[in-house]
This record gives C-alpha cells, sequence and structure tokens, in this order.
C-alpha cells in the first residue's frame, strides 16, 4: 500500500512539474525591478526637474506689478508766497500741488543678465535630479542581491527535493524487492518494516521541504507579481567569472553627489556678481513728472520712464568663504565614503573569490565520492538479492548515498550562487 500511495505521488509530482512555467533568474530580476514600487519614482523625479526648469527659466521673462494708491500729505511743493503773488498780479495762477495724490501705476522688469544665477540654478536641479536616480539605483541594486538570494535559497530546495524523490524511488524499488523476498521466505518482516520506516521518514522530510519552499516562494512571489510557488526555477548556466567595465551603482552615487556639490559652488560664485536688467515704470494720475504744470491744475496725465539698471547684492561676499569651506568638507565626506566602500567591496570580492576555489575542490570531491557510494549501493542491492547482507545494511548505504548526493546538489548551487554574487559586487 506504501508503495502504492508513494508511485502515485511521485507521478502526479512529475506530471505537474512537466506543464510549471520555467522562471530564470534573470526574469526574477527583471520583473522585481519593474515591480518594485520605487521605480515609480524615476519618473516622478524627471517630471520635478522639468518643473523646476520651467520655473527657473521665468526669470527671463517680464517681471512686472499694477498697483493704485491714493494719499494726503500735509506738505507738498509750492512756489513761495511772494512768486505766488507776482504771478496772480499777471493773471498768471499757480494754486500749488494738492495735498490729496492719487496714481494707478505698471512697473516691468527685464532681466538682461543675472551674472550666471540661472545656469548655476538648471544645473543644480539637474544635478540634485541625477542624484536622487542615483540613490534610487542603489535601492534598486539591493533589491536585485535579495531577489537572487531568495533565488537561490528557492532553487537549492527545488533540487533537493528532486533529489530525495529519486532517492525515495530507490527506496521504494528496494521496498518492492525486500517485500518479495519476504514472500519467498528469504528476508524478514522487520526488513520491510524497516524499509516502509524509511519511507515514511522520507515523505515528512519531503513535506518540510516542500513548506520552506512554499514560505520563501510566496517571499519571492511578492518581489516579482507572479505565483512563484507554479513555477520551475531553471538552473542557471553562469558558471564563469565575468569583468566588467560597468560602474557599480554605489560609485555612480557617490560621483553625482561630487558632481552636485560642484553645481553647488557654481551657484555660490554666481550669488557674488552683479545684475544687469531694463525697467520700465509708468502711471497715470496726479502729480506727474511735471510739478510747475500740476501746480497749476490738478489734472490726471499719463507719466513713465525706461532705463537700464546695474545692481550688486554684496551682502554674499560675506558667507561665500564659508560656504565654499563648508562644500569642500562635504566633498570630502564623499571622498571618503567612496574610499570605504571600495575598501569593503576590495575585501567582499577577495572573500568570494576565494570561498569560489574552495567550492570548486570541494565539488570535485562531492562527485568521486557520489560516484563511489552509488556503486556500493548497486552492489549491496545485488548482496541483499542473493542473502549475503540485510536490509539494514542496505538502507545504511542508500543513506550514505542520499547524503552524498544532497552535498553535492548544495555544493553545485552555493558555487552558481557564490559567482553571481561575485559578478554582482563587480557590477556584472
Amino acid at each position: 500500500m506504501i508503495r502504492t500511495v508513494f508511485a502515485i505521488w511521485l507521478f502526479f509530482g512529475v506530471f505537474i512539474s512537466g506543464f510549471a512555467r520555467t522562471l530564470t533568474l534573470d526574469e526574477c530580476v527583471k520583473l522585481a525591478r519593474e515591480n518594485y514600487p520605487s521605480v515609480a519614482q524615476y519618473g516622478l523625479l524627471d517630471k520635478t526637474k522639468q518643473l523646476n526648469f520651467a520655473n527657473i527659466a521665468k526669470v527671463w521673462l517680464p517681471q512686472g506689478s499694477v498697483g493704485a494708491q491714493i494719499t494726503w500729505q500735509n506738505e507738498v511743493a509750492a512756489l513761495p508766497d511772494v512768486l505766488t503773488g507776482i504771478l496772480a498780479q499777471n493773471g498768471v495762477s499757480y494754486p500749488g500741488l494738492g495735498k490729496t495724490q492719487y496714481r494707478v501705476g505698471l512697473d516691468v522688469s527685464q532681466q538682461i543678465w543675472d551674472g550666471g544665477r540661472n545656469r548655476a540654478g538648471k544645473r543644480a536641479i539637474a544635478t540634485g535630479t541625477e542624484v536622487e536616480k542615483s540613490a534610487l539605483d542603489v535601492a534598486l541594486y539591493d533589491v536585485e542581491a535579495r531577489v537572487e538570494e531568495l533565488y537561490f535559497s528557492l532553487l537549492l530546495l527545488q533540487e533537493s527535493i528532486k533529489s530525495l524523490d529519486q532517492q525515495t524511488t530507490l527506496v521504494d524499488s528496494t521496498l518492492h524487492q525486500v517485500n518479495s523476498l519476504f514472500a519467498n521466505g528469504v528476508a524478514m518482516k522487520s526488513d520491510c518494516d524497516q524499509i516502509e520506516a524509511k519511507l515514511l521518514a522520507m515523505k515528512q522530510q519531503r513535506a518540510r521541504l516542500i513548506a520552506s519552499r512554499s514560505s520563501i516562494a510566496r517571499v519571492l512571489g511578492i518581489f516579482t507579481g507572479l505565483n512563484v510557488e507554479d513555477c520551475e526555477l531553471a538552473v542557471p548556466h553562469h558558471e564563469e567569472i565575468i569583468g566588467s567595465d560597468a560602474t557599480h551603482p554605489n560609485l555612480s552615487f557617490f560621483d553625482r553627489r561630487l558632481t552636485n556639490i560642484t553645481a553647488q559652488e557654481e551657484g555660490i560664485h554666481a550669488s557674488v556678481m552683479p545684475t544687469v536688467g531694463a525697467f520700465f515704470s509708468g502711471y497715470y494720475g496726479y502729480p506727474g513728472y511735471n510739478m510747475f504744470k500740476n501746480m497749476q491744475n490738478r489734472r490726471l496725465s499719463f507719466n513713465f520712464m525706461v532705463g537700464l539698471k546695474l545692481s550688486w547684492n554684496f551682502g554674499s561676499l560675506y558667507t561665500r568663504k564659508n560656504s565654499l569651506e563648508k562644500l569642500n568638507l562635504e566633498k570630502q565626506m564623499v571622498e571618503t565614503e567612496r574610499d570605504v566602500f571600495n575598501f569593503n567591496n576590495r575585501m567582499a570580492i577577495a572573500e568570494s573569490s576565494g570561498h569560489i576555489e574552495a567550492l570548486r575542490e570541494v565539488m570535485r570531491n562531492d562527485e568521486r565520492i557520489l560516484e563511489l557510494r552509488r556503486s556500493v549501493v548497486r552492489t549491496a542491492q545485488s548482496q541483499l538479492r542473493n542473502g549475503v547482507i540485510d536490509a539494514t545494511s542496505l538502507l545504511t548505504k542508500i543513506t550514505d548515498e542520499e547524503l552524498a548526493e544532497n552535498e553535492l546538489v548544495t555544493h553545485r548551487i552555493e558555487l552558481i550562487k557564490a559567482i553571481y554574487n561575485l559578478n554582482h559586487l563587480r557590477n556584472k
């Protein structure tokens, strides 16, 4: 009965896996990047940059203001009383300016030269956006590393389950053989019971592996947006260490931060430069620019002036030196962070390279050990049929083969994982 149940179980496992979708590591990484929420920030950062560019460019548009006012003042310009009297004797009336005055005016200015402030501002915006994008690149790079870690953990469980199924088939075949020997009076009932117990233990072990696989698959599914539990993971064939000329995201992050600091320095230099602009100022009201005429009558008139204006706010000179020194200190901190990263990354690469060489040596021994264990099991099966050994001795040798195969599977996955990790450190 046990043998029949296991046969059905293995059949359906193979049948279902034959129709399962095959999922590769590269596909998982690609889906994880596309599915990660922060990916949307790339587009938002570009839109924000364009809006900031549009706002800062408006400084070149004419700037203006419209205003209206009415005032009363206690003193106004007037001719001396003696002169007013003389003019009055000649029939000329000069009552003077009215104390109530009113106007509706328009002031317009046009920037001609801003000392490089606009250019420096745009550069600061552009480099700041690149810094934020680079920070997202680093975050997504870490996501890729996490996805690779989950993938290989899941792959190891998948391959362990396959290896266990192969061993289960071998033990099931042995049980069938021992049952035949028991029917012929060659084996004892205890031999059959021991093998059935081994099958049940294998079933329990498979259930534990399936539970672990399901747990990790759910996490990987969150990253990729797929139902990974229904997928068959492909074993990567990437077993070569590949060099890369690509810049590591962390190094790009440091470079862009330094570029942004340089852009801020340009802004400080531009802030101490004078500006040149044209202006128009006009109003309709009373009094006008011709005060003598308005002393004779209090009529409303149009008045305006146009001109060029140079202004220099030298207050920024007081803080220029300290501001530049502050940015220089920020540069030094970024460069120190980059040096620390390079140091740690070189150590990680050296450790990973040593680990890869050790695993390759271990695997060569694993393959030879497994070959020997399989040969021993085949001999033991023949000895069991001839009554030379009992079922307990055969199970011990099968267990040794199972352990040897598990070691080989584990080390093979660990080797591929280590190579991927090394290439990841080298940004390949």
